[in-house]
């Protein structure tokens, strides 16, 4: 390494202050670090992360806790100290066995001394970041353990032209985790702060003031100074690239920063479980290494051996016979000598390479080299697939000591116990819940549905019933997926004010949604979620509810509502869930429908569908459960179809519905339909779309009343070709209502109004597609050869 970098004499670990740089989760700062401890044998350790997340350091380092574990920050700006969007924010600090910082305070444990943060809280150094820089920029997720500047400065990629290596990963890997593990613990050190020192060189400084590091140094060399007066022999250990600059400013006299306080709801901290996917650099944090994983089983194994020397020569094996096993049971023809070739071009490859073992990097590429052959494709390439997947890890850690973490992750972590759930792999699940035969079963299906309203990313319902959108009511069991990610635990720490259960939670936020809206149709998707969950809305919040269907005047959110409270109504038996107060907000949506209706005549035309999904619904709630508002919803329908501007469709399904009522009301439909015949042609063009209507409401009118069916004929005979095309589409809507066997009896009826059999109409020969565009190719060939001859003053 020394070629690589610059030669020179390491100093000796000692003196009242030693700064060790790190990289995050790195195997070797983990293993130097603890010689480095021995030998020096401090009275105190500080690392870097942010100070309020002290008291949850033995939460970590407790003997129950397993790695992956992180701290959970978040920061709600209502202040508007960050920006004026007063957005929050939120991220993550993992910990893995091969983090420097988790060996150091378990190191600090084990010897019984003092240990402790000492960066600014996350949210102080959100206020001192800049738009689009450091923990505000526009990732996705962020991790406080940001190891950007080491991996992406303009040091870096000089270093990795003079080695002629591909990556950062792969000149770390070579000249700092396994090289690295065969120096001292001086010699080591030194090579760091050569590398940091030249890193921080080539970075901006600029950069430095944007992303809030020179505010958090200013911090972390305040409290090393503080610690000072203390402690006497005391070790710092933080991100290699602020080594540098903390060991010239504790020199200094230093400023301390003002903090601000914030109430526990708006910023705080809690320890929660990882995962290996999550922590994965390469599933797109700048967080560490890739493949933590492989790089955790490096870490156990140098703890364990005597020597460092063939540890990664035998996880490199160990990684390479586990793909070729997992390969085999994917039906991946992987033979003996394939495995035997694959090690011995690893091996080689770390020759070639000068390196003193081989690594990922070099069983990657002899994967790919022995494994894949040929052409590297989407099919070939699985067995490398399989050895990236093993090297990230699968696993989800636990939080030992329950005193800190949230109840609602204490009460997720219970029921997915009691149901025999799997949540310590990252690997997706899947459960059958049969939603019917035990009452387990359906607490179960409860329970997802919760954590799905709670938006915690958990699972994700396969298959069956779907109340929101009215589809495969008839299914009697649900498949789900979950699969728990830090994700999970991060949303439930967001609810933690919400309540102390799911229950509570789920309860809290549906009466929230219910406070502030003023939508009925939201209202009510909102008592769908409650209906699936098992809740019931509280006493406070009916007469809510109540004031929402009265205050609202959109007829259409109201209809959405009336559906979903009927349905609720209709299956509370078949679910074993009653809730009175669905047919309460049922009799209430259905009174202020009436009161719109008769306005409703004029709706848009693009509307005019679901406005007739509401005049049968309406219909089918007085058929089944309001007979005594039959009359009632008469006297709207009788006022819309007395209204100067009427939408045909909607016109012609009020009375098909009055007709339905009252039979006498045929003759109003059939004068409706002559008027429709007698008028211009653009009126006369109406009458299929009110014939549309029509049926959809009233379709045996078609098939009792002759008349109609003559004054279809009538309507068609008198439309040209153009007008004919136009209406084409809402008349073939219009007898989409029918069955075959009733599109039968019309036939032959229309068929016998020309003097034809029932056969002539139905056993038309169809169309050929095919004979047509040979036609139209035939037809362009002809002209393009009469044109050609044209165009040489030929005859054609």
């Amino acid at each position: 390494m020394g070629r690589v970098l610059q030669d020179g004499k390491a100093p000796e670990i000692s003196g009242p202050l030693v700064f060790f740089p790190v990289r995050h989760h790195s195997p070797v700062c983990s293993y130097q670090l603890v010689r480095t401890i021995a030998q020096y044998q401090p009275d105190c350790i500080l690392v870097e992360g942010p100070e309020n997340a002290n008291e949850l350091i033995p939460i970590l380092t407790h003997e129950d806790t397993q790695l992956p574990a992180a701290i959970y920050y978040f920061y709600k700006d209502k202040k508007k100290y960050v920006s004026e969007e007063g957005q929050d924010f939120h991220c993550y600090y993992p910990f893995l066995e091969s983090s420097p910082e988790m060996t150091a305070l378990q190191e600090a444990k084990r010897l019984g001394i003092e240990a402790g943060f000492i960066d600014l809280p996350y949210s102080e150094i959100l206020i001192h970041t800049q738009d689009f820089a450091g923990l505000r920029s526009e990732q996705e997720r962020h991790s406080y353990a940001d190891d950007h500047y080491l991996a992406q400065s303009r040091f870096y990629q000089a270093l990795c032209e003079k080695t002629h290596l591909r990556s950062f990963e792969e000149f770390w890997e070579k000249y700092f985790e396994i090289a690295g593990l065969r120096l001292s613990p001086e010699e080591f050190l030194y090579q760091m702060r050569t590398y940091c020192d030249l890193t921080r060189e080539s970075t901006p400084p600029e950069r430095m003031e944007h992303d809030g590091t020179n505010a958090r140094e200013q911090h972390m060399a305040y409290r090393i100074r503080e610690k000072m007066t203390d402690h006497s022999r005391i070790l710092v250990v933080t991100g290699g690239f602020h080594s540098p600059a903390l060991e010239k400013l504790v020199q200094e006299k230093i400023k301390p920063l003002k903090l601000h306080k914030f109430p526990p709801e708006e910023a705080n901290c809690y320890p929660i479980a990882y995962s290996y996917e999550a922590a994965d650099a390469l599933s797109g944090y700048a967080s560490g290494m890739p493949h933590p994983g492989f790089y955790d089983t490096v870490t156990r194994r140098l703890r364990e051996a005597d020597t460092p020397e063939g540890v990664y020569s035998e996880t490199v094996l160990s990684l390479l016979t586990e793909t070729v096993k997992a390969s085999a049971k994917k039906d991946i023809a992987v033979s003996m000598s394939d495995a035997t070739a694959a090690w011995s071009l690893t091996e080689g490859l770390a020759a070639l390479r000068e390196a003193p073992e081989p690594g990922y990097a070099e069983l990657a590429d002899g994967v790919t080299g022995a494994l894949i052959k040929g052409e590297r494709t989407l099919a070939s390439s699985l067995p490398l697939d399989i050895l990236s997947k093993l090297a990230t890890g699968s696993g989800v850690g636990h939080i030992g000591d329950q005193s800190h973490v949230p109840p609602l992750i204490v009460d997720f972590e219970r029921q997915c116990k009691n149901f025999r759930f799997k949540i310590d792999s990252a690997i997706p699940q899947e459960v059958e819940v049969p939603l019917f035969d035990k009452e387990r079963d359906a607490e179960k299906s409860r329970f997802f549905h919760r954590m799905a309203f709670l938006q915690t990313t958990f699972c994700e319902r396969r298959k069956g019933p779907d109340l929101h959108h009215n589809t495969d009511r008839s299914r009697v069991r649900e498949v789900w997926r979950y699969t728990r990610s830090p994700q999970v635990d991060a949303s439930l720490v967001d609810h933690t004010t919400d309540g102390m259960t799911l229950l509570e939670a789920c309860q809290n936020v549906a009466a929230r949604r219910i406070r502030t809206e003023r939508r009925t149709e939201i209202a009510a998707h909102t008592a769908v979620d409650c209906f699936l969950m098992g809740l019931t809305l509280t006493g406070k919040d009916m007469p809510r509810m109540d004031e929402i269907i009265a205050g609202d005047g959109d007829f259409f959110s109201l209809g959405r509502g009336l559906h979903d409270f009927d349905m609720l109504h209709a299956l509370r038996t078949l679910y074993g869930f009653e809730d009175a107060a669905n047919l309460t907000h049922l009799m209430l949506c259905f009174s202020k429908l009436l009161s719109l209706l008769p306005s409703m005549a004029a709706v848009q035309a693009e509307q005019a569908p679901d406005c007739i999904r509401i005049l049968r619904l309406l219909y089918d709630v007085t058929e089944r459960l309001l007979p005594e508002r039959r009359d009632d919803l008469h006297d709207a329908l009788q006022m819309l179809t007395r209204e100067p501007k009427r939408e045909p469709s909607v016109y012609g399904a009020a009375l098909g519905l009055l007709y339905a009522m009252d039979s006498r009301w045929l003759t109003a439909a059939e004068s409706a339909m002559q008027g429709y015949l007698r008028s211009s042609g653009e009126v006369r063009r109406q009458g299929a779309h009110y014939l549309k209507g029509l049926f959809e409401t009233a379709r045996d009118i078609a098939l009792s009343d002759h008349s109609f069916l003559e004054m279809t004929d009538e309507l068609l005979e008198a439309l040209d070709n153009a007008d004919f095309m136009e209406i084409l589409p809402p008349l073939r809507l219009a007898f989409s209502h029918f069955t075959p066997q009733e599109i039968q009896i019309i036939a032959a009826r229309a068929a016998a109004l020309h003097g034809e059999g029932e056969r002539s109409i139905l056993d038309v020969r169809s169309f050929d597609e095919d004979l047509h565009a040979f036609g139209a190719q035939l037809d362009a060939e002809v002209m393009r050869m009469i044109q050609k001859s044209r165009r040489a003053g030929g005859t054609p």
